[in-house]
């Protein structure tokens, strides 16, 4: 993953942790009514936490076998594998009535059975707290330490002897308060990214400032505004990347009875570089979520990014990025429940200095199927298929197809 993807999608996690603690009938913006498919309640086949104290305890093993067509994601050459997966994850939440706590742990160890260096081990600890100082009042903290892999056709891993793989450590603090039909959020985080030697180019801090404020129309319907700043600062490069990224978005946040569920919000996003000589990059700025609830069996995800993001490479400070999804969930039978998705997107690259001929769009294409079999409450089979599809034009020009199929059996002690 990029680093501006990176913080993105934390920045859309942490909307919802500060969403403060208050009764549907008083908070118009609670959100809930519907209920997916995949988070409907099954008795019969839903794993059951254990209770320890004031806590519920929930974890779960999958252990998968993959087949990996083109394992280096290259064009041509390409090199297959069998990858043994195993991924057990615990998480433990409080169940107070006032105040939340929940801290949590997982380690994804993939084991090639051939191609030795490209085994990687990634994890994460992390810890979400919430302190409510009055009904409608409250405050967060995140934290977080970890190790994540980059795909090998993302454009900072293509070519490159190893895969990279980044050590992250992340804070933040959070305050919302509602009053009424006026909610007001503020966020203040910081990220340290540290990876092996080979992409060292690749350190850096980033701090953010984000504040949101929304007004709620009705229970169902609310508007809001939104700035986001993001401070850039590298520890060593080649070329100054260091910069300030800022983004300025309006949206909406309902639960419908036709029925939908989502959030979108859209604005601009500019890019500011310290490097002498380098224009400010704007772009389009677009974070969509949205849940369609035909049937009780059937749950429709329709998600849209748009923004600027880091490469990794260094010929590009940054790339307008674009990325569409859409996923269908459906319960076949009780016990068994199938998926499909389909994706689209582009990063369409912005030179660095030293590089003003540089020229290169990556447009993108994924599709997954996939199907989970519930055994009982304790296990339950997942198989899948995943394709990705790079077709890069420009300064260079070719294309990388990439096919992986799965089957995992994932057991809840």
């Amino acid at each position: 993953m990029k680093l501006g993807l990176k913080h993105l999608l934390l920045t859309t996690a942490l909307v919802g942790v500060l969403a403060p603690v208050a009764s549907a009938q008083d908070n118009p913006f609670l959100r809930g009514r519907h209920v997916s498919v995949t988070e409907r309640a099954q008795p019969e086949y839903d794993p059951e936490p254990i209770r320890a104290g004031s806590f519920t305890v929930a974890s779960n093993l999958l252990a998968a076998v993959e087949y990996n067509d083109n394992i280096f994601g290259t064009p041509n050459a390409t090199v297959e594998d069998t990858i043994i997966r195993i991924r057990p994850e615990v998480i433990a939440s409080s169940n107070w009535s006032v105040h939340a706590l929940t801290v949590g742990a997982s380690v994804d160890h993939r084991e090639f059975t051939s191609e030795g260096s490209e085994t990687t081990t990634d994890y994460t600890l992390f810890a979400n707290g919430r302190l409510d100082a009055t009904r409608n009042l409250n405050f967060t903290s995140n934290a977080a330490v970890g190790q994540t892999t980059e795909p090998r056709y993302e454009p900072g891993s293509q070519g490159r002897p190893e895969p990279a793989q980044n050590q992250y450590a992340m804070i933040d603090a959070g305050v919302s308060f509602r009053s009424d039909r006026l909610l007001l959020q503020g966020r203040v985080g910081t990220r340290q990214n540290d990876y092996q030697s080979f992409y060292a180019e690749r350190d850096s801090t980033e701090t953010q400032l984000s504040g949101r404020a929304s007004y709620a129309i009705s229970p169902d319907l609310a508007v809001f505004g939104e700035v986001i700043q993001t401070d850039y600062e590298y520890d060593q490069s080649v070329i100054n990347r260091d910069g300030t990224q800022l983004a300025y978005r309006a949206g909406l946040s309902f639960e419908l009875t036709a029925p939908f569920r989502g959030e979108v919000a859209v604005g601009q996003v500019t890019d500011e570089r310290d490097a002498p000589g380098v224009a400010d990059a704007e772009s389009l700025s677009l974070d969509a979520s949205v849940l369609w609830f035909p049937t009780q069996l059937t749950t429709v995800k329709f998600a849209g990014f748009a923004g600027i993001t880091d490469p990794g490479i260094t010929q590009a400070l940054s790339a307008d990025t674009q990325s569409y999804s859409v996923r269908v969930d459906h319960e076949l039978l009780r016990n068994v429940l199938l998926f499909g998705q389909f994706g689209l997107g582009s990063y369409k690259f912005n030179a660095a200095p030293g590089f003003p001929l540089f020229d290169r769009k990556d447009e993108f294409t994924d599709v997954a199927v996939g199907g989970i079999y519930k055994l009982n409450k304790h296990a339950r089979l997942e198989v899948g298929y995943r394709m990705h599809n790079i077709d890069t034009s420009g300064a260079v020009s070719y294309d990388v197809d990439q096919n992986v199929i799965s089957v995992g059996l994932r057991v809840f002690p």
